[in-house]
């Protein structure tokens, strides 16, 4: 290390590793952001927004055979009993559909998979017990509102079992699907974030150990600048600069696609799928009266979780429900003036209008209104029901349903409109993230040979006078 030529040696030596690994550190990490856009954008993100629809599914299944039951032998209300009973095999269909989606999300996961499993064993009961139900009134010839006592048993059992096992379970799935892109997505961002931090490290130590020769040679051999060494030291700045701020730009757009996108679809998949159990406990107090009063306080409570205002009664409810769409974008409660008011909250209140992108407020706006014109008509039934007039309550219900112009299937297209909106901004995130990554495809190791090549050209003529 005396002479002249192995300290140049040595020098550039070690301005080839520091490239080398500033090549590597950014090369694992740029792979790794990747891999974390490929799981939250085509893997466990489309599988969990998959298994929020199994929720929807057993819901509607359950909607479509109280409706069935309700109609009797008249087979002509609403959108009719072959609409209803086509509606409930479509149903099925997707839910085992979103089943197969959940068994491979929750894969190695023993507790999960058991929950699958027993989903799909009870949808099972549950059909024989629907079965069942529907052929006893069949033979009945039941009149519409008019149950036979031993199908509405049946049915009794059936919907028994799709509440306190089928939809706690799928809901669960849910959740749980939700948590396991979320944990996947911060281990991502923990990975990456470590990642930066050997980008910054390296590059600074390559940035070096290039002045370091630079100053070197401009000692030794008496010459004022190295052209080629100062543009790869200004290349090597340039580089870890631009890996940085591509791996910067590409989480924050997986994030938004997270927070934006697939959170805000999820939450009010959810919406859809508790407002669609709402319609059927509305066909499930017309059918058993004697449970009337329960399934009224159910679709309360359920009510509450898709948009909530501080009511006790339903007749409350209505009443507050129906002041939100004219004073929206404000929403009641959510100045804080009053300390006993929390605000409008559930899927539908505060957390939908936060998580709104600029454009998406009418789409909301839609929403709402059509949720409270459904309420309004809830309040029509239930008056027709106590006024004991079963056949205007079935009416109104049948209206509701109806699938060409009924309220429900409006809230429906209006809310499938708004998760369009924030599937579209989740989409649209994954691709802003592979965008930013992508030209450092080629850019990284076109970029690293370039270094490589400007050193060599800096040092060579240098070693050459040694000949």
């Amino acid at each position: 290390m005396r002479t002249t030529p192995t300290r140049v040696w040595a020098l550039t030596l070690l301005c080839v590793l520091t490239i080398a690994a500033l090549f590597g550190s950014a090369t694992v990490t740029l792979n790794q952001a990747r891999d974390g856009l490929t799981v939250l954008g085509r893997d466990a993100g489309p599988q969990a927004m998959a298994t929020t629809e199994l929720y929807l599914a057993l819901a509607d299944m359950d909607a479509g055979v109280a409706d069935v039951l309700l109609m009797g032998t008249d087979h002509d209300l609403g959108s009719g009993r072959e609409a209803a009973l086509e509606r409930y095999d479509t149903s099925r269909a997707q839910a085992n559909a979103a089943l197969l989606q959940a068994a491979s999300l929750t894969e190695g996961d023993t507790v999960e998979e058991l929950n699958v499993q027993a989903v799909l064993d009870g949808m099972g009961v549950y059909d024989q017990k629907v079965s069942e139900a529907r052929l006893l009134n069949d033979e009945a010839q039941a009149a519409p509102g008019e149950v036979d006592p031993d199908a509405l048993e049946a049915y009794r059992e059936a919907t028994q079992l799709m509440h306190t096992e089928l939809l706690p379970k799928a809901f669960n799935l849910g959740l749980d699907s939700s948590a396991i892109v979320r944990a996947n997505h911060e281990e991502g961002q923990s990975t990456v974030a470590l990642g930066l931090v050997w980008v910054g490290v390296v590059g600074v130590a390559t940035v070096a150990a290039l002045i370091g020769l630079q100053l070197y040679l401009r000692v030794r051999f008496r010459r004022r600048f190295n052209a080629p060494l100062l543009a790869a030291t200004a290349g090597t700045v340039v580089l870890t600069l631009g890996v940085i701020m591509a791996l910067n730009s590409s989480g924050a757009h997986q994030s938004d696609a997270k927070d934006e996108g697939l959170d805000a679809a999820m939450a009010l998949a959810r919406a859809g799928a508790i407002a669609t159990d709402m319609q059927a406990d509305q066909s499930r107090y017309l059918a058993d009266g004697d449970f009337a009063d329960n399934y009224q306080q159910v679709y309360l409570e359920r009510a509450q979780q898709v948009l909530f205002r501080p009511a006790s009664t339903l007749t409350d409810y209505y009443e507050a429900i129906g002041e939100i769409p004219g004073a929206y974008p404000n929403l009641p409660g959510s100045d804080g003036a009053d300390p006993d008011d929390p605000g409008t909250l559930g899927y539908l209140g505060q957390s939908a209008q936060d998580s709104l992108l600029p454009g998406q407020e009418d789409a909301l706006a839609e929403v709402l209104t059509a949720y409270a014109a459904l309420q309004e008509e809830d309040q029509l039934m239930r008056e027709a029901a106590e006024e004991e007039d079963l056949a205007a309550a079935i009416d109104i219900r049948m209206g509701v349903a109806h699938a060409e112009d009924g309220l429900f299937p409006a809230y429906t297209e209006a809310l499938g409109g708004l998760i369009e909106l924030h599937q579209e901004e989740f989409t649209a995130g994954i691709e802003r993230g592979d965008a930013a990554l992508s030209p450092w495809t080629w850019g990284l190791p076109v970029g690293a040979l370039a270094l490589l090549a400007l050193v060599v050209v800096g040092v060579r003529p240098r070693l050459a006078e040694y000949r």
